[in-house]
């Protein structure tokens, strides 16, 4: 089971990306939608072309070229008695005394399939344009720009399932996308030149991966403010859509994400396993939708889980170096970048540009990024966590001192404010878990064994967090035991 086209489709950076497109589309302009190459691929991108599509009112969904041999495929199989089956009755009386011929029916076979096919359609964008509008060709662009008329829709087009150009690369009608950059200038040319305000002007929507296009389109388009917009599939999503896929595969697979009674040490575990999977597969839902579903949760098994959800998705190594993750600059791939974004190695995630998995899980084996960012993961969840219980153990170690509180706080609690002496409890609120164990140990704090032992726990998974450490599968449940057992005797003492 995978991640369905609609749920995809749903997503909040989505759904935010198709209301930006709606919007350049209501104000007059040209849309072109630039996705991955593995998004299309995967058969996500009809789905999203049709959602962005939708969100007008007036549309036309331009259907995709078919060549006749496959058009002969589709036709469904005849239903019914073929003629020549049925029987002849030569020699029937009907009872009637009246005197002619009969008249004995010809046996006739079933018309050939190739009959049944519609006029044939060329493969030109335009000719097929044309006959949407029920038009010549030759007509189109000023039935579209024709001032006073009443539809004017957003035109649809789904760029990958254009034809490949009779030419090849080389000559001068052989380059992939050329027709639907023709279309759109002619477009533009004529709305400019009808004077047309924008609620008028006949729109087009283009979805499309950029080896579709020719090379320079994007540019140009984002050069015309006036009368296109280009939006990339970079920066679409972000943390909140991998969480929402963490979580629905939980909803699906009928286990409510917050379950009745659940204990407190359980949901910390989850709550971490949910984070490790949002960070490490960061902008592709897919991978998460896969990853969330196959992995127990240990550290342990995380590689090796990772690696099964990325079989047949491993790129090759040529070509892997050029790959260099760092600030996600901009709305847009640069384009030294552009090649390996529409490989899908390479996408804007929470403001950085990211290698996906893929390329670190290529090069080596145990890379060292996978246990960066299941520290950063862990981090996210367990930080709060800590600093909620410091805060709770600073309370109660005021009540255990051996000394004055104004000295402790002058000991042990840096960045000390100049007023401590006269609100040296409030003051003493700052001390951080490791001084705090160091005036358990130097016998300044008294404290119950539990706590203290849970204050050690504290200061070690700290350090290991703060140096971009992993706590492993025993330090990690451990950890957990001792914050819900500890908030368990809050509760009971407070």
């Amino acid at each position: 089971m995978e991640l369905s086209p609609r749920a995809l489709s749903d997503l909040p950076g989505v759904r935010r990306q198709i209301g930006r497109i709606a919007a350049d589309l209501a104000a007059g302009l040209h849309c072109l939608w630039l996705l991955p190459d593995d998004l299309v691929a995967a058969g996500y991108g009809a789905e999203l072309h049709h959602t962005a599509l939708y969100s007008s009112s007036e549309r036309l969904d331009l259907p995709a070229f078919v060549e006749a041999e496959e058009a002969v495929s589709r036709l469904p199989e005849p239903i019914g008695w073929p003629t020549d089956d049925l029987p002849v009755l030569e020699d029937y009386d009907n009872g009637f005394t009246i005197d002619w011929e009969p008249d004995i029916p010809q046996q006739r076979g079933a018309p050939p399939r190739s009959a049944l096919l519609p006029e044939p359609v060329g493969s030109d964008l335009l000719g097929r344009l044309a006959k949407e509008l029920s038009v010549t060709p030759a007509t189109v662009i000023d039935s579209l720009t024709e001032p006073g008329r009443p539809w004017r829709p957003v035109i649809g087009i789904r760029a990958w399932e254009e034809p490949e150009p009779a030419g090849g690369p080389s000559e001068p009608e052989g380059e992939r996308g050329r027709e639907i950059a023709r279309l759109i200038r002619s477009l533009s040319a004529a709305v400019k030149q009808a004077g047309l305000v924008p609620e008028d002007r006949p729109r087009l929507l283009v979805t499309a991966r950029v080896g579709d296009l020719p090379p320079q389109l994007p540019d140009e388009l984002e050069l015309n403010l006036a009368s296109s917009a280009v939006h990339w599939w970079w920066g679409t999503l972000d943390r909140l859509d991998s969480a929402t896929v963490v979580a629905s595969v939980a909803m699906t697979s009928g286990h409510d994400v917050h379950r009745y009674g659940e204990r407190l040490r359980d949901r910390i575990l989850r709550s971490v396993r949910d984070e490790v999977v949002s960070e490490v597969c960061g902008p592709d839902p897919v991978l998460g939708w896969r990853l969330s579903r196959c992995w127990d949760g240990n550290v342990r098994t995380l590689e090796d889980s990772l690696r099964a959800c990325l079989v047949g998705r491993l790129p090759d190594a040529q070509g892997l170096t050029v790959v260099h993750p760092g600030l996600g600059s901009g709305y847009r791939p640069s384009v030294r970048l552009r090649a390996a974004w529409a490989r899908g190695l390479l996408q804007s995630w929470d403001g950085r540009a990211r290698a996906h998995p893929a390329v670190w899980c290529a090069e080596v084996r145990d890379p060292e990024e996978l246990g960066v960012l299941v520290s950063q993961a862990q981090a996210r969840i367990l930080l709060p966590w800590i600093e909620d219980v410091r805060r709770r153990l600073a309370l109660r170690a005021l009540a255990g001192r051996t000394g004055p509180v104004a000295d402790l706080v002058a000991r042990y609690v840096e960045r000390v404010p100049a007023e401590y002496r006269t609100r040296p409890e409030e003051a003493f609120q700052r001390i951080e878990v490791g001084p705090m164990l160091s005036a358990c140990r130097q016998g300044h704090l008294n404290l119950p064994r539990e706590d203290r032992q849970l204050l050690e726990r504290l200061v070690l998974a700290r350090n290991v967090l703060s140096h971009r450490g992993v706590l492993f599968d025993r330090t990690l449940r451990t950890l957990c035991d001792e914050l819900a057992g500890f908030d368990e005797r809050w509760s009971d003492e407070n």
